[in-house]
């Protein structure tokens, strides 16, 4: 089982839980099964409607948070 991160056009999305093991397998599912899929994660792998498949590094913790660990720092 693995789990894949969707966004919608609309602001919306949420974590799909299912057999398909990879990414490639689960863009069309996903964008079969709900509208306007246009973001979809698993790992670091990604894939967007306007730049297709890629990586992505995610941010360090204190870069959005700050040293303080205050979000508004």
């Amino acid at each position: 089982m693995k789990s894949y991160l969707f966004t919608t056009d609309n602001g919306r999305g949420g974590v799909m839980l299912c057999d398909i093991d990879s990414l490639e397998e689960a863009v069309p599912y996903l964008c079969d099964r709900f509208d306007g899929v246009i973001r979809i994660e698993q790992g670091l792998e990604l894939w967007t409607r306007e730049e297709g498949f890629g990586t992505f590094s995610p941010k360090p913790v204190e870069s959005v948070m700050g040293e303080s660990g205050d979000p508004g720092a």
